[in-house]
């Protein structure tokens, strides 16, 4: 079937992110042996005539629309996606009448939502590489008059996940490369997919189940040798949930990269309770440069509301890891989650400062999603249950000023308050990468 892939993700700050969820949907659509048309609309000054153009040359049997994210996740600003989303879905019944298929993390996350505001035809909520090309058979079957081999719903939600992860490598050739290394500064990286953790706000486990489930290091390195020697991307983020669980996966990954001499740089997100010193040394070898820490809290109480599996003294050990390693490290903090009033705060402002971080993030509030521990408590502390597509947040009733909150923030130059857009630079960030500037934003702007 001749099928158009729609990748409507238009956001370019701090950073355009390479679509590689619709890349593996490419590859396996043409493994299928699909006719393939992808319409990537990041850059693009005119979407609609894009899909206009993409439809009168291609006449798609099919239009796929991966939705990766719903909005920003930030308070108070709290940007939305969703007028992006609707344009392109308003464009495709404009100019064709092939149904309508959405995808993508931000879709599987909310399914039933999404399939009603955009009034799409057919949706898949969570991996699309086995059920799309299934879903498109059936729909064949129905063109030409055939029964289907089963009754096709309004969304599907695979009953199994992808074992093998190496039998299927993105195919990248239908976009932009060269446009997302220079405006994007790297290229994305998946080396394991699942989280077994139990984060009370986090959509992971939804999007990629609670399963670990690992590429060979052999695979991951074949691909990063690709687009090093073909494309001359040299510097990459690993966008794994955590790339150091479990920890042996993480070293043989590492060890690949060493053997195979790769000169690149690289950066990841990690979980204090799994950095190790061997671990660190073996990061650094094999090009990483700068790893992210998911820390939420520095205060105990409050981690254990969290769902975290960690201490402050295993969030102090990592850092300490990370300095005496040479690796630059960010924490990622909420101001105001579950079980935050205006001491604990303080703490972890006070903590923070102790531990020193080359980077730091703070959110004001969680962004609440309908299924998670975070739903239940929002309801049971706040009276909030209505919650979907809109960005809803939870935001502690026991802190007494978040703005003043913010103005504390402000006056450290290397912590980030996204909402606040407090330290946030778009104009600086978009010169950086115009000089040229490669890698993560943060562990430039930590030099300066």
């Amino acid at each position: 079937m001749r099928v158009l892939l729609i990748s409507p993700n238009r956001v370019q700050l701090p950073d355009p992110v390479f679509p590689l969820g619709l890349s593996y949907i490419a590859s396996a659509l043409k493994k299928h042996g699909h006719d393939l048309r992808v319409t990537d609309l990041c850059f693009s000054e005119d979407p609609d005539r894009e899909i206009r153009n993409a439809a009168a040359d291609f006449d798609p049997e099919v239009v796929g629309i991966s939705l990766r994210n719903i909005d920003d996740v930030a308070w108070p600003k709290r940007h939305s996606h969703l007028n992006d989303y609707k344009e392109a879905v308003e464009s495709v019944r404009k100019y064709t009448t092939a149904p309508v298929v959405l995808g993508g993390s931000g879709f599987t996350i909310l399914p039933g939502h999404f399939m009603e505001y955009l009034r799409a035809d057919y949706g898949i909520a969570g991996e699309g590489e086995k059920a799309f090309p299934e879903l498109l058979a059936s729909i064949g079957a129905v063109k030409s008059g055939r029964k289907p081999s089963r009754k096709l719903p309004g969304f599907i939600r695979p009953r199994s996940r992808l074992r093998e992860l190496d039998a299927l490598v993105p195919d990248r050739t239908c976009f932009d490369i060269d446009a997302y290394y220079r405006f994007g500064g790297m290229l994305n990286i998946q080396t394991k997919r699942g989280c077994p953790f139990r984060c009370i706000y986090c959509t992971y486990p939804v999007i990629d189940g609670k399963r670990v489930r690992m590429r060979s290091p052999a695979s991951v390195a074949d691909e990063i040798s690709g687009l090093t020697e073909k494309r001359g991307v040299s510097h990459f983020f690993f966008s794994d949930s955590i790339f150091n669980y479990p920890v042996s996966h993480a070293e043989a990954v590492c060890r690949e990269i060493i053997k195979r001499r790769l000169s690149i740089r690289w950066s990841c997100y990690l979980n204090p309770a799994y950095m190790t010193g061997r671990l660190a040394e073996s990061m650094l070898n094999a090009g990483c440069t700068g790893v992210e820490f998911g820390t939420d809290s520095l205060v105990d109480k409050t981690l254990v509301l969290m769902g975290k599996n960690f201490t402050f003294a295993q969030i102090k050990k990592a850092s300490a890891i990370c300095r005496r390693h040479g690796l630059k490290f960010c924490h990622f903090l909420f101001a105001g989650g579950p079980g935050d009033d205006d001491e604990t705060v303080r703490t972890n402002l006070g903590r923070l400062d102790d531990i020193n971080p080359d980077a730091a993030v703070i959110m004001a509030g969680i962004r609440i999603y309908p299924g998670t521990r975070l739903s239940e408590m929002a309801a049971a502390d706040l009276g909030i249950r209505d919650t979907g597509l809109v960005p809803v947040f939870y935001l502690s009733k026991n802190i007494s000023d978040i703005d003043s909150i913010a103005q504390e923030i402000a006056k450290r130059r290397r912590w980030v308050m996204p909402g606040y857009e407090i330290n946030l630079y778009p104009r600086l960030q978009k010169k950086l990468r115009e000089k040229g500037i490669k890698g993560s934003l943060w562990e430039e702007l930590s030099k300066r």
